[in-house]
């Protein structure tokens, strides 16, 4: 059997004032218990998930903090914190760093034959979106989890699980508070990593465990919250032991015990099920890359990724549409015309005409056609989508029965304003494309999703959304090409749009390396896996 390490955890303290169920003036007191809890308990280490404060000011924040600070040091036992987002409110993330006397970086350590990795996210509260990802975070924890070989424990101060905040008194009426938008993007680096046995988080207010691909994520209840515990501080702490099994226990008020075995390294479940409609489709497809004679090619990630063309790309091009075979690219992208698409195309040294290109801005239009002949719509998005909507016949109206959400970096916010008044009228919601940034020349940019979340936020209402994945836009690029569905395939880099979009519209489908890193377990499978679209022009021209 493994050495047993043991960890002892406490979360969500919130020194100072009570404050809704939070029993604030509880705090130091119950500080004091848990550093005799780990006198006694002998700890590896000592871990602090966050949120030590209760914020109120800067100068009380300080004073605050310091006196957190001092309970700490009665603890003799290595310690990590990390900053949550009450901490950061009026004292900096590198203020914290020097009244705690630690690095606030990401950090991770090896104890007792395992590794430690204590994950500084982002988790501040931007307003009214929630908490966000940041790329850079995950690419440390990517390198973090390569570079060892060891049975890996990750520390967090908000869950990484996206479980459900129902009941919560806090987050069930804001659930986009209560954890990351980018949970499928940890999970297939834990994934991709098979070391990770276990997750531990806190910031939710209770004792929760969700188990996810045989990792349990447990969240651990705050220090001094009440609204579980009929009014009185939970004096909630954790103890964890792991050995060939995971051992966890909650203290106090609230008391809760896990005991399940350790997950065998590189051990994973079933990746889940594409929706079942997608699953009957994909029975009709044929296999391999055969007679194709079509292709519609996703654009960005394929001809070229943010301003640069694609290495090889515009010979491919040439030279399968030199060989008779047929090409329509789709972008999900409104901001521009396909005019302006065959210009920037053109410019990379690819030649494409505009009738070959569709974007979403046209399958919004053809969408808005299909429900009426000349649909009465407000357009919260690019010119180019306006221009698009109203020469499909739609008329912008005071009163419209269509709200048609995109993107335009010069939009006022007064324009989603007018869109969320509108919505509440009565107005049905449209975004053009559920991407939520996109890569430009300065780093990444929002789109049309950003907007779409914002407005179903305020409305209450969810969007149709006629970009791809939606069989719309795949079947316009079929009329655009006149080839037979079984001879066409869709190529591109991103499983949750080009792949989806494909296997929904029973088309065959090549994923590609040259852009969007491949998740590996997503459910969304596509005919074949290459490098680029050099390497499927070789294939095919073999």
């Amino acid at each position: 059997m493994p050495e047993t390490l043991k960890l002892a955890v406490i979360a969500d303290m919130h020194h100072g004032p009570s404050k809704l169920t939070k029993i604030g003036e509880a705090a130091l007191p119950l500080l004091r218990d848990f550093a005799a809890f780990a006198a006694d308990y002998r700890p590896h280490y000592v871990v602090d998930l966050g949120d030590r404060i209760s914020d109120i000011d800067a100068e009380t924040d300080r004073r605050l903090l310091t006196e957190v600070t001092a309970g700490f040091a009665e603890i003799d036992a290595p310690r990590h914190h990390l900053i949550g987002n009450h901490d950061q409110v009026n004292l900096s993330i590198a203020e914290n760093g020097e009244i705690l006397g630690q690095s606030t970086d990401h950090h991770s350590a090896d104890v007792a034959g395992r590794h430690l990795v204590f994950w500084q996210l982002d988790s501040q509260i931007h307003r009214p979106q929630g908490l966000l990802a940041n790329p850079a975070d995950l690419r440390w924890l990517a390198d973090d989890l390569a570079a060892s070989k060891l049975p890996t424990i990750v520390f967090s101060h908000v869950p990484l699980d996206g479980g459900s905040m129902q009941g919560n008194y806090y987050f069930d009426n804001n659930p986009g508070f209560g954890g990351f938008p980018h949970q499928r993007e940890i999970q297939a680096l834990f994934r991709q990593a098979g070391n990770v046995i276990l997750c531990v988080a806190g910031h939710v207010h209770w004792n929760d465990v969700n188990l996810i691909d045989g990792i349990p994520h447990i969240t651990i209840q705050s220090l001094t919250e009440s609204f579980t515990t009929e009014g009185e501080a939970a004096a909630a702490w954790a103890s964890v032991e792991i050995d060939d099994e995971i051992r966890w226990r909650s203290h106090g008020r609230d008391p809760i015990v896990l005991q399940v075995p350790v997950r065998s390294l590189n051990a994973h479940w079933r990746a889940p099920l594409p929706p079942f409609e997608e699953l009957a489709r994909q029975r009709e497809i044929p296999e391999g890359l055969d007679d194709i004679d079509g292709l519609i090619l996703d654009m960005d990630g394929v001809l070229y990724r943010g301003p640069e063309p694609i290495p090889g790309a515009a010979e491919a091009v040439s030279a399968l549409r030199a060989a008779g075979i047929g090409i329509v690219a789709l972008t999900n992208n409104a901001r521009a015309a396909a005019d302006d698409y065959a210009d920037r195309l053109a410019g990379m040294g690819i030649d494409l005409p505009a009738g070959n290109i569709i974007t979403s801005g046209q399958a919004t239009a053809r969408y808005l056609k299909e429900q009426a002949e000349a649909p009465a719509v407000f357009v919260a998005g690019s010119p180019a989508l306006r221009q698009e909507v109203l020469a499909a016949g739609a008329t912008e109206s005071e009163r419209p029965d269509f709200v048609v959400a995109g993107v335009d970096l010069e939009m006022p916010l007064a324009a989603l304003a007018e869109a969320v008044r509108h919505l509440d009228a009565g107005a049905r919601l449209i975004a053009s494309n559920p991407d939520r940034r996109v890569p430009g020349a300065q780093g990444f940019e929002p789109e049309a999703g950003a907007v779409q979340a914002f407005l179903e936020a305020a409305s209450g209402q969810t969007a149709v959304v006629p970009g791809k994945p939606n069989r719309l836009i795949f079947e316009m690029a079929l009329e655009r090409l006149g080839r037979r569905r079984q001879a066409v395939a869709v190529v591109g880099d991103s499983p949750d749009t080009d792949i989806a979009g494909a296997n929904g519209a029973g088309l065959r489908s090549v994923l590609l390396a040259s852009g969007n890193a491949d998740p590996g377990d997503s459910p969304h499978r596509p005919t074949e896996r290459l490098a680029d679209l050099a390497a499927l022009a070789e294939r095919l021209l073999a």
